[in-house]
């Protein structure tokens, strides 16, 4: 019995290797991201049905005032990522995650539309200040690896998301407000855990630039890094596409079975805890990392192309080329967020880690809350022809990513 049951512990083992980090300051940041997206998790499936049905307030409110507090809170970005770059990322990330547990546990105490602004966006903006800081110290415990450390985060996020999705369907089918603030304090708690988690790790010391490297907003002055950021909210223009327009499609223009709607999102979920740590592997430089952003470019397109299609077949058919569709973006958003991650590592300054990925962050955010708004004229309104825009939106953002890792590095290369 004992020989039956080593093999598959072995692979157990050989499974969990390939996922987790090296034992460190990297499989740290690990664990802590696999709490705190579980409690983003949880927050974000109920916290809308919570501020409507509890607080009072109106979905069009609670839209509306989640995208402006949202827009403030990335004015905290590039300087809290500065203040990571010259004090250390370790402290300021603690910071930054206390911050956010309380402004998460405060959102239990709103009651008027007043108090749910200005709550929302002192979150956001802590949340904001984690993102530029996390970057450096992702950078810190990752070493020349640090993409890679970025690739295993990302499976951690979406398995914490996935882990949790049952508990918050429970909450909602019981639609109590006790149900609603225990995900919320569930949230609030998981900031906690991850600054304690933080506190763990070693620190890293803040680096003090000298010459160029102390400018201030020395990053809006980099025209390389600043079309990455541009490259890259051209990118999350996909960002929306599995979550909200693919199903109207598939429900609105196809014989596709709508059953088959529940099944997009765990696969692509399933297929990125999966592949994304294998898939990001091999980009060792930032010329590589832009060759394979062509190639997600490509997945894009082709993907995009098919789902377009889906109207012009029967049934069967459409279901079949639908999946074949989900895999093949999938391996697209795998190979575009590996590319970004090593871009912007290895095309930001060494010394300016924070302030760079500060600003990156923000046009992450940019480029998500502008995709709603395209990705569904597009394609729900345009049609067939909108799918394949988008895609070669997507590709040319790709092609664009080889010319200007070159200038960047000519630029980096050329003397102060």
């Amino acid at each position: 019995m004992t020989q039956t049951a080593r093999p598959p512990r072995a692979a157990i083992r050989r499974a969990l290797k390939s996922v987790l980090p090296e034992p460190g300051p990297g499989r740290n940041l690990y664990w802590s991201t696999l709490i705190n997206s579980a409690g983003n998790g949880l927050f974000l499936t109920t916290s809308s049905l919570y501020f409507v049905r509890c607080v009072g307030l109106t979905p069009a409110e609670v839209g509306l005032w989640l995208t402006v507090s949202g827009l403030i809170g990335m004015l905290a970005g590039v300087p809290v990522g500065r203040i990571a770059d010259r004090h250390g990322p370790r402290e300021t990330y603690v910071v930054s995650l206390v911050a956010e547990a309380l402004a998460t546990g405060a959102l239990l105490l709103t009651r008027s539309l007043v108090s749910f602004v200005v709550v929302t966006t002192i979150a956001f903006l802590a949340a904001s200040a984690s993102s530029s800081s996390r970057g450096p110290l992702v950078r810190a415990a990752g070493g020349e690896r640090a993409a890679q450390l970025r690739s295993r985060l990302r499976t951690a996020m979406n398995l914490g998301v996935t882990l949790v999705g049952p508990v918050a369907a429970v909450a909602i089918s019981v639609d109590s407000p006790l149900a609603y603030q225990s995900m919320i304090a569930c949230d609030a708690l998981s900031f906690a855990v991850c600054a304690l988690m933080t506190l763990r790790m070693p620190r890293v010391p803040g680096t003090k630039a000298t010459g160029t490297a102390s400018r201030r907003w020395r990053v809006f002055t980099d025209r390389p890094y600043l079309t990455l950021i541009g490259i890259n909210a051209v990118i999350m223009q996909q960002f929306p596409v599995l979550t909200l327009v693919l199903p109207l499609w598939i429900s609105l223009h196809t014989q596709v079975p709508r059953w088959v709607v529940g099944l997009v999102v765990p696969l692509n979920t399933v297929l990125v805890v999966l592949l994304q740590v294998r898939l990001s592997q091999g980009m060792e430089s930032p010329v590589s990392a832009a060759r394979v952003m062509v190639r997600a470019g490509l997945a894009f397109l082709a993907s995009l192309a098919l789902i377009g299609f889906l109207g012009h077949m029967s049934a069967a058919p459409a279901t079949v080329a639908l999946i074949v569709a989900i895999v093949v973006y999938t391996l697209g958003e795998i190979w575009s967020t590996a590319s970004v991650y090593e871009l912007s590592f290895g095309l930001a300054p060494a010394e300016a880690q924070g302030e760079y990925l500060g600003l990156l962050s923000n046009g992450t955010a940019i480029g998500r809350l502008t995709s709603q708004a395209l990705v569904t004229t597009l394609c729900l309104t345009v049609g067939t022809a909108g799918w394949i825009v988008l895609g070669l939106l997507l590709l040319g953002a790709g092609l664009v990513a080889v010319p200007t890792t070159k200038w960047a590095g000519r630029k980096q290369a050329a003397p102060a």
